[in-house]
């Protein structure tokens, strides 16, 4: 199957390709970790291994590996299926075009903006604070 207009938009694609795999990874070793967890009761599920040791990671292979790697092997299929239809295609394609059209702010800019907002925030905390305290004795008087 030839790529859908190839060549147009390739960092948003692979960008969104390896965040996702990198989240099917993630979820495959949490559910590995969940299901492998020793403390948990798996007495109607034998724990049988079909070999001793992985062959180059000499790790145990057990039902609940191989689980966990067709998960992850069918999640990635269906991640690079996904992305490979044409309205996933065209809209990565615009995210990254419309990404060049933005104006970034410069290093002292984004500095600038930073000292604001905390100031901003700041002033607010201590505004809240002081009609806080100000509520609380006015309160403490009437009643």
């Amino acid at each position: 199957m030839e790529t859908y207009k190839s060549g147009q938009g390739s960092f948003a694609r692979l960008s969104a390709f390896l965040a996702l795999f990198l989240a099917a990874f993630l979820g495959a070793r949490e559910l590995y970790s969940w299901i492998a967890d020793p403390e948990r009761d798996t007495s109607l599920i034998p724990n049988v291994a079909v070999f001793q040791k992985l062959p180059l990671l000499g790790a145990p292979l057990s039902w609940k590996l191989l689980l966990c790697v067709v998960i992850f092997a069918g999640l990635v299929w269906l991640i690079r299926h996904y992305m490979r239809k044409p309205a996933t295609v065209d809209l990565l394609i615009e995210t990254e075009l419309e990404l060049k059209k933005v104006s970034w702010p410069t290093r002292d800019e984004s500095i600038n903006a930073t000292w604001i907002v905390i100031f901003v925030t700041l002033l607010i905390t201590f505004t809240l604070f002081a009609f806080d305290l100000i509520l609380q004795r006015v309160f403490a008087m009437l009643f």
